[in-house]
């Protein structure tokens, strides 16, 4: 399976929401793994194989977003800022090591 990683950077005015989140995208545009970055410095790695194999109408899970991944960017141009109000959002596509090195820093730290 061949797949790419993105980094999205999220200026926001300050909130709950992750101000970096870092995506693994498979060639159909699900996403099997994402990493949330918040503002303080909390990290939560999401996995497909986290969640119940089965979802609430017994269908398999394959994605942690909605839709495809691809389509959701569609019109984010690679490393440039688009804003939105107080909002300002990039998407940049990043190395595989770099996505695996932010992962298992997680998921060491968080099994210590």
């Amino acid at each position: 399976m061949s797949l790419s990683y993105y980094r999205c950077d999220w200026i926001h005015p300050e909130n709950e929401d992750p101000v970096v989140v870092y995506y693994e995208v498979d060639v159909a545009g699900d996403v099997p793994r994402l990493i949330d970055v918040f503002a303080d410095g909390r990290r939560q790695c999401m996995s497909i194989i986290d969640f119940a194999l089965l979802g609430p109408n017994r269908q398999r899970i394959t994605s942690l977003v909605e839709g495809s991944f691809y389509d959701g960017i569609a019109g984010l141009i690679d490393g440039l800022f688009f804003e939105d109000g107080q909002e300002r959002i990039s998407m940049t596509r990043i190395a595989a090591d770099k996505f695996e090195i932010e992962w298992q820093t997680h998921r060491t730290a968080e099994s210590r």
